[in-house]
């Protein structure tokens, strides 16, 4: 009887040194800057993110630590995250080798935070404003030729036209024109050039296919809305959830009354406890289709 009742005490211990210190300050939500756009393989990104203990204050002093990994491989890029700015807020730089899709998390405080999956792309070749593309001699050889047999022809008509040649009027006139078109031809070839290799640039250059919903599911995970609202779409990733507030999964509301929320919580709600997480429009857009997305 004493082993049961000293197995049971035993077994209370446990359970609460691992759930006390949760509740009592052990947890903290990670909240990006921005969710990262186009990534290409082995160009820096800047993460910029704040640390909040209990989802709320600002923690400072900590050594946050980005972890990406390259599905179906063994590749991993590992880096040190420094605090800069206000308190709470740390930078790293990470830079993903390799194209493909990349899971990655961040760790501080006493958890881990997973992040919306980065697709990573080959690097594209940009063509500089700063560097004009130079013509080559064929390339305004024959706008110029037009242009100086339309000058010789307007002067010939012009020497026929003091011998009082019928034709001369009209050949000096086409001369002209024929000049003219050929020398300003000549002229914009440079610019039509360079306008070509922008398009051919642009049109290799990906373009993001992510909608509204989409975004809003990676923001409702990068601004660490998940680890306090329990959501289907986002809780097979998350590796705990204090749940503090309402389960979203199911909740739809006017997007004025989510945009209200979302802008400023406690003007919703004076003893709201959700941080104001200074979201721009766009993000606002997305959240609340998200969570509107029924």
């Amino acid at each position: 009887m004493k082993r049961t009742i000293l197995a049971i005490g035993l077994t209370l211990l446990l359970a609460m040194a691992i759930t006390v210190p949760a509740l009592a300050g052990g947890w903290a939500v990670i909240t990006l800057d921005e969710v990262p756009g186009d990534v290409e393989a082995n160009q820096p990104i800047e993460i910029g993110f704040m640390v909040r203990q209990h989802g709320v204050t600002p923690l400072g002093g900590e050594s946050p630590v980005i972890r990406a990994h390259l599905a179906d491989s063994t590749e991993s890029v590992i880096v040190e995250a420094s605090e800069e700015g206000e308190v709470g807020h740390y930078v790293g730089t990470l830079i993903l080798p390799k194209s493909g899709e990349w899971e990655w998390s961040i760790q501080a405080f006493t958890g881990t935070q997973p992040m919306p999956a980065l697709t990573v792309i080959e690097a594209t070749v940009a063509v500089a404003e700063s560097e004009p593309v130079a013509p080559t001699p064929a390339s305004n050889s024959l706008p110029l030729l037009a242009g100086g047999i339309g000058l010789l022809g307007a002067v010939g008509g012009l020497f026929a036209l003091q011998r009082k040649v019928r034709w001369a009027a009209a050949f000096v006139v086409i001369g002209l024109l024929v000049s003219g078109v050929g020398f300003v031809s000549a002229a914009n070839q440079p610019k039509a050039e360079i306008e070509a290799a922008v398009a051919e640039v642009q049109e290799v250059s990906p373009v993001s296919s992510i909608s509204q919903v989409e975004l809003g599911r990676d923001l409702f995970i990068a601004k660490g809305c998940m680890m306090c609202h329990s959501h289907v779409e986002t809780n097979n990733i998350r590796e705990f959830g204090i749940d503090s507030g309402p389960d979203l999964t199911n909740l739809t509301a006017s997007p004025e009354y989510l945009r209200l929320w979302l802008k400023d919580p406690r003007a919703a709600k004076s003893t709201a406890t959700m941080p104001n997480l200074e979201l721009s429009d766009t993000e606002m857009d997305a959240l609340i289709a998200f969570i509107n997305d029924k």
